[in-house]
């Protein structure tokens, strides 16, 4: 057994973190999993929010030993919301801290240079899960589908991409809702592996366009490319189909104005920098757009 690993194989301390939040919160769910496991119960788990719970409350129940000879887990989510004050009692904690406790201290805020992130590498361990970049994420939504058992092409991935947005956590979303339609989800084919929808064509796990437009929520942002690419093509009929539906959303006519006019505002100028020769994705950051979007300009 390693310095400061505990008969269980757990480490003292874990920061779990990263901008890949399904990742991040799948290997929460684990830890919490793991704990339940070797004990056959929850009760030696505490869950606390830095956002409402400082170091002090969170340190008592680390130094409160657990029931039976079972490891305490106590786990911290949006660690980024502590103070410094609170991050500094903690670091004081890890400088030593009881066997009997897992610490994890789960989300994004907190910097290399903090002397909790510091303490962290010191006594335990780092679980670092970052996004995928924006040119590899169609690939990360087709991974994400075949984990639903579903069949996902690129031009679907880029589509389902192009209503939810490049937000992990709505592209799950969005998967989710189309497993389910497709005959896919939970419990379909009682575990057998087989689609659930009595082998129609709707059930079967290649996904077509026509699944996403049936069932994908589509973003305000989605819905205004929509509108302005209709607006440039002058196509009148799509124009105010679109506009019905930004305004059936209960987007009061106002915003949807100034939404539309900050939308080509922004064309315009990744449209200027294209025509300078510049890079769409720079000129894109510079107006707090991301990369994925500005490339359909």
């Amino acid at each position: 057994m390693s310095a400061g690993e505990k008969k269980d194989g757990l480490g003292p301390v874990y920061l779990i973190t990263g901008s890949d939040e399904p990742k991040v919160e799948l290997a929460a769910r684990r830890l919490r999993r793991r704990v339940i496991d070797d004990s056959g119960t929850d009760i030696n788990i505490d869950i606390f929010d830095a956002g409402r719970h400082g170091a002090t409350a969170v340190l008592q129940a680390a130094d409160t030993p657990p029931f039976g000879e079972a490891i305490r887990l106590v786990m911290v989510n949006n660690i980024g919301q502590w103070r410094k004050a609170d991050k500094d009692i903690a670091a004081a904690y890890l400088g030593s801290p009881p066997d009997y406790c897992c610490l994890a201290l789960v989300g994004a805020g907190l910097r290399k240079n903090e002397a909790l992130y510091k303490a962290v590498v010191a006594a335990g361990e780092v679980l670092a899960y970052d996004a995928p970049r924006v040119s590899d994420l169609p690939a990360w939504v087709m991974e994400q589908a075949r984990r639903h058992r579903l069949k996902m092409e690129p031009p679907e991935a880029r589509r389902l991409m192009e209503l939810a947005g490049t937000e992990q956590r709505a592209i799950m979303t969005e998967l989710d809702k189309i497993a389910a339609y497709k005959g896919m989800g939970a419990g379909a084919g009682q575990g057998t592996g087989k689609p659930g929808a009595g082998g129609s064509e709707r059930g079967k796990g290649k996904v077509r366009m026509e699944d996403i437009e049936a069932v994908c929520w589509v973003s305000t942002d989605a819905k205004v490319w929509d509108l302005t690419d209709a607006i440039g093509v002058r196509d009148r009929e799509a124009t105010f189909m679109h506009l019905e539906e930004l305004l059936g959303d209960r987007n009061e006519p106002v915003s949807v104005f100034f939404i539309v006019a900050r939308h080509l505002k922004r064309l315009s100028h990744v449209t200027s920098a294209l025509e300078r020769g510049e890079d769409p994705a720079r000129a894109a950051a510079g107006l707090g757009m991301k990369p994925y979007p500005a490339r359909k300009l």
